[in-house]
């Protein structure tokens, strides 16, 4: 008797770089449930490898193993690593480090110890300082780092590399196939899974958590925030970088499924905004009308913003009119260019403000031939009006030209 086996192809090559407390419980499950166990390196960190070929020929590698084990890997294999918030992490180890004797070395010191006493203490910080950022720029080769350990078996492997600087991290962010956060995680689950052929996750719960959060944390103090700031003064700089480069990849997946279904078009020459239409935008109220004359206040919230399938290499020129109230100041309008300011000249049509700005084709390219432009404009609640007003936009338009022309 025949039995039929309902077949899975085999996932392609990716290394989950797991920075600690990060989801990373919650992140290896899923992952895990993707791949044929014999394909999953089991090893949990450098510590756990006493030769590289545990590594060689895994299809999943999802341990505390750092950016440089990108060195030892296929070229085909994908990275994909998560951040958090870096007060919220080192606030988490901390309390991890504190219930669990096998998390680290340093947990007899925090024994009876209130969370703000540990803080103050740096024989327990050190070990925490700026870990994102001592993850991500690792360079020791795979190998030197096992020559290392061997030697020194109680250091921790992100202290033997610690060239550890915002340029080279912000960097590396950009190599990484699949970035996400922990604030906004289920977000790009499932971009992560159509992109590599996973099973879609229908559960996806938060694991490892400390048993204590829901009961509500107490305040801490100026003085240990700002202790615990001194302790990720590059991780903060990172997650503010990582953060927008996040929502632009978001931005971008999310533009590219638009054009395909056709739902825009790249326009091949100067354009305008129909204000009277869909708006491809947010920040923006219902348009409102007079006989021909059309516009749309922006709002609720100070801001608005513009994401357009742009020609690529080229620049545009933009120009947006609109009438704002007695107190608008033209030095706090402000704009964006696909997470970059861009200098806004002014000049005034009657009573009406203009503002032009420039879109570089660099900015353009940056995410795939896609723009996103967000502007800053001061908002105010009129009487009898409930709505939250900015600006009164009357007209948008793009002048195309080749770069640098």
């Amino acid at each position: 008797m025949t039995s039929n086996v309902f077949p899975v192809v085999r996932r392609a090559p990716l290394f989950f770089m797991h920075i600690p407390k990060t989801a990373g419980t919650s992140m290896r499950l899923f992952l895990e449930t993707q791949y044929n166990d014999r394909d999953i390196c089991l090893e949990e960190g450098w510590y756990t490898v006493k030769s590289l070929d545990q590594i060689a020929g895994k299809q999943l590698i999802r341990g505390h193993f750092q950016y440089n084990l990108r060195q030892r890997l296929p070229p085909d294999a994908k990275l994909l690593t998560v951040l958090r918030d870096p007060i919220a992490r080192t606030l988490s180890s901390l309390k991890h480090l504190q219930r669990d004797a096998t998390f680290a070395p340093e947990h007899s010191l925090t024994k009876g110890r209130t969370l703000g006493q540990i803080i103050r203490m740096p024989e327990v910080m050190t070990p925490q300082r700026n870990i994102h950022a001592a993850y991500l720029c690792a360079s020791t080769p795979p190998g030197k780092v096992l020559e290392l350990l061997r030697e020194r078996p109680q250091a921790a492997a992100t202290a033997l590399d610690p060239a550890a600087t915002v340029d080279l991290a912000c960097a590396r962010l950009h190599e990484i196939d699949f970035l996400a956060t922990v604030e906004e995680l289920p977000l790009d689950i499932q971009n992560i899974g159509d992109k590599m052929n996973y099973h879609p996750a229908a559960y996806f719960p938060f694991l490892n958590q400390d048993p204590g959060a829901k009961r509500g944390e107490p305040e801490l103090t100026n003085e240990e925030l700002d202790i615990l700031r001194s302790y990720n003064e590059i991780d903060l700089r990172i997650y503010e970088y990582a953060q927008k480069l996040v929502r632009l990849r978001r931005f971008e997946t999310a533009m590219r499924k638009l054009v395909e279904a056709g739902t825009y078009q790249v326009m091949d020459r100067d354009f305008e905004i129909d204000l009277g239409n869909v708006l491809p935008g947010s920040g923006w109220h219902l348009p409102e009308r007079e006989g021909s004359s059309v516009w749309r206040w922006t709002g609720p919230g100070d801001h608005f913003s513009l994401e357009l399938p742009l020609r690529r290499a080229h620049d545009y020129e933009a120009s947006l009119q609109f009438s704002a109230k007695d107190d608008f100041v033209e030095q706090d309008f402000k704009v964006m260019v696909n997470n970059m300011a861009v200098p806004v000249r002014f000049s005034r049509h009657h009573k009406a403000y203009i503002a032009s700005f420039s879109v570089p084709a660099a900015a353009i390219e940056s995410t795939g031939g896609f723009c996103q432009i967000v502007c800053h404009a001061k908002a105010s609640i009129p009487p009898g009006d409930t709505r939250s007003l900015g600006v009164a936009m009357r007209r948008i338009s793009f002048v195309c030209r080749a770069a640098g022309g």
